[in-house]
């Protein structure tokens, strides 16, 4: 008697179960917690198109309710999936991020031992239509190297930067050399690689030695090219930096980048998306470091350039073009922007340093006579 009363308490318990499982399932009120991973944030084209941007692994809880962000269990605001028309309307961001339009400092080449120039930077900009259009003389608004590229000299450059920019179903790979963005002092950004062919960055970093020609690059990322072209491949940040009265730009590191704060805008890629420092908000609006999703291939060195490193989802913050969406220190609204990377998700070398495609479309104009592209043209080298 005793084992059948035990029998069907037991049925009665299983029963209990199950409905309260049914009844979970079928209220809608409660996820499971696999499922509230934000894989990936969709963007809708105005051809109904839909592209998927990894927020890499971001817990949430989702809430219908709320167009943009939801409360996770600990009460902070987190991105919400959901969909967004491709042309985005940063106009005012674009307009008001440039620095050096009334620079009236001073700033010397350190290459030159024996020199003190007075270079100043400056910038000036104006709107043509759907396009901000950026004059700067290629000088940045610290002291710098130009190292063994010696000496920068000034520069007449137009760019074009979107203020609409529109997400590309087919991201183009940015060129392996040559400008690739622009940064708000109106500096050009390059590409991973230095004239032979190495990742300029990697060598710096004594991962190979170069034998085909002397590189060498300057403090914060920077030296001059052909034409006495300062540019960066790396970091960049110090444009931001204030030094204290008994330092100089000489002590400048990335460890002095405030790891509290989301860091301001760098630059803007050629498809109007802006580009930010090494810190940005995660899906939870908590200040991290970005760190990008590229690896070097088994016995790779970044001797063969770009083709050296291959990209792993979710190794790192970022996505393939090193980007993602997220909420920036100047709008309240998340947008697609990039960010400038030292490390990736392992702790290693942070390819692709600032961006390794184009995540909108690119204006075409920045590719010119007269603008400092070598090496293959856009689009013809492929994603890894």
């Amino acid at each position: 008697m005793i084992k059948r009363k035990a029998q069907i308490i037991v049925v009665v318990v299983i029963f209990v179960v199950a409905v309260f499982l049914q009844l979970s399932c079928t209220s809608g009120n409660t996820i499971n917690p696999e499922s509230s991973i934000v894989s990936d944030f969709n963007v809708e084209s105005d051809k109904n198109e839909s592209l998927k941007t990894n927020l890499h692994s971001e817990s949430v809880k989702i809430d219908s309710s709320e167009d943009n962000i939801v409360t996770s269990i600990s009460g902070a605001p987190v991105l919400e999936s959901t969909s967004t028309n491709s042309i985005v309307d940063i106009s005012d961001l674009t307009k008001n991020s440039w620095l050096c339009i009334e620079n009236q400092n001073t700033f010397d080449d350190l290459s030159t031992i024996n020199e003190v120039e007075k270079w100043n930077c400056l910038v000036e900009i104006h709107q043509d239509g759907d396009n901000m259009v950026v004059h700067s003389n290629g000088i940045p608004n610290h002291d710098f190297e130009s190292t063994i590229g010696c000496c920068a000299s000034e520069q007449e450059y137009i760019w074009h930067i979107p203020l609409y920019p529109e997400i590309d179903p087919t991201p183009d790979p940015v060129p392996d050399r040559g400008a690739i963005a622009v940064t708000v002092t109106g500096v050009p950004i390059f590409g991973p690689e230095e004239g032979p062919g190495g990742d300029a960055v990697a060598l710096e970093h004594e991962y190979f030695i170069e034998d085909r020609q002397a590189i060498d690059l300057g403090i914060c990322g920077g030296h001059s090219g052909p034409g006495g072209t300062y540019h960066y491949h790396y970091d960049s940040n110090c444009m931001h930096w204030h030094s204290d009265e008994n330092e100089s730009i000489l002590d400048w590191s990335m460890d002095l980048i405030d790891s509290l704060k989301a860091s301001p805008i760098i630059g803007f890629a050629f498809d109007g998306f802006p580009i930010y420092g090494i810190y940005g908000y995660t899906a939870f609006q908590i200040v991290s470091e970005m760190k990008s999703s590229y690896q070097l291939e088994l016995n790779k060195t970044g001797y063969g350039g770009s083709d050296d490193w291959e990209y792993i989802e979710d190794l790192g913050n970022l996505d393939e073009c090193n980007g993602h969406i997220g909420y920036v220190p100047d709008l309240t609204s998340p947008i697609y922007h990039y960010h400038a990377t030292r490390l990736n998700g392992k702790g290693e070398l942070g390819f692709p340093y600032f961006m390794n495609c184009y995540k909108g479309e690119v204006e075409e104009l920045n590719f010119g006579d007269g603008l400092p592209q070598v090496g293959p043209p856009m689009g013809e080298r492929r994603l890894r």
